[in-house]
């Protein structure tokens, strides 16, 4: 059974509702006139007065009309706010893009780009790749006479490929592939670099240089891995760029560096509830115009994604799209996947 609202929740839902709308103050005349509680413009007014004496409201000039504060937004949120179902056409975008049959790095990336594409908004994932994955195959196969492609995969059946500008002979190809699959195959991925580095001190020759270029592309992808993925970032700079609004500005600067930001959500992702962080109560300055959708999509690794957007996000609409990419993720991503 619903529990009728206050007077005094009615008001600030109002309040909060048409902030979130337009932005702009909501006078007690305003909400007087809707008729919903049927009482004097004079009786609001004293409700109000009541509100921003709990911190909940503000006047954010000589204005008669007020906006809430975070703190109201928020007992808007915790206590009034309705979720909407998800529109079938974001669902089906969901389901056409996020399909199982991708490799868990390529899913990652689609759903981010998805997330940002949706919203006009910018989404945040965790590193494709935990520490610890392995190896399980890698490979060199000619492509020509001064070419060669490397081939790494891993238990996840994700696919590094990249093309190595070299010309050696066929001995000297076998011996370095030998030599890449003792080294790296069952081994988790940073181990297998340091195995390999041992085993380049006693080559020399053709074959070393061979294997200090597969060592070059093999840190490199694991630096990229444990990149977080940022999508949607020129969505910000247009906002601030037709604003003019400094704090969108340092915004993006964050985002050049997210590993704050992702030290910030993983703590409050451990659970599988949904997590929103609004503006100030993130402790990062940059972030107190701007507010954030978290929600967990695997517990191990521990993954997660995130939606960055002003504090005059529209949450009812929001929220249950961040909610059902994760469970889209969590789907494929937690189901056995068979060998490619």
């Amino acid at each position: 059974m619903t529990t009728a609202l206050s007077r005094s929740d009615v008001i600030l839902k109002i309040i909060v509702e048409q902030y979130l709308a337009d932005g702009a103050p909501v006078s007690s005349k305003f909400i007087s006139e809707l008729g919903c509680l049927q009482v004097s413009s004079a009786t609001v007014r004293n409700t109000m007065v009541q509100l921003e004496q709990m911190g909940l409201i503000k006047s954010p000039h000589t204005s008669a009309g007020r906006i809430p504060t975070t703190q109201g937004i928020r007992f808007f949120i915790d206590k009034m706010l309705q979720l909407e179902p998800i529109p079938a056409r974001w669902q089906s975008e969901i389901n056409d893009n996020l399909v199982p049959q991708l490799p868990p790095s390529v899913l990652c990336q689609r759903a981010g780009q998805l997330l940002a594409n949706l919203t006009g908004l910018v989404s945040l994932l965790s590193p494709p790749k935990a520490a610890g994955r392995v190896i399980r195959q890698t490979d060199l196969v000619r492509l020509g006479s001064d070419r060669l492609l490397l081939v790494v995969i891993d238990e996840e059946g994700d696919i590094l490929h990249r093309v190595l500008a070299v010309a050696v002979d066929a001995s000297t190809l076998s011996r370095a592939l030998c030599l890449l699959n003792a080294a790296l195959c069952g081994q988790q991925w940073l181990d297998g670099i340091s195995r390999l580095a041992l085993m380049l001190k006693s080559e020399t020759g053709a074959t070393s240089q061979l294997l200090h270029d597969v060592m070059a592309q093999l840190s490199l992808d694991e630096l990229q891995q444990n990149k977080p993925l940022v999508f949607g970032q020129h969505h910000l700079l247009q906002a601030a760029e037709s604003q003019k609004d400094p704090a969108l500005q340092q915004v993006i600067q964050l985002l050049e560096y997210p590993s704050c930001l992702m030290q910030l959500l993983a703590p409050v992702t451990q659970d599988e509830n949904t997590k929103l962080i609004l503006g100030r109560e993130s402790g990062i300055v940059e972030l107190h115009n701007v507010s954030v959708i978290a929600v967990r999509y695997q517990a191990y690794p521990h993954r997660f994604l995130a939606l960055l957007g002003p504090r005059r996000m529209n949450y009812a609409h929001l929220i249950p799209l961040v909610e059902a990419c994760g469970q889209q993720l969590s789907k494929h991503l937690n189901q056995p996947r068979q060998s490619p």
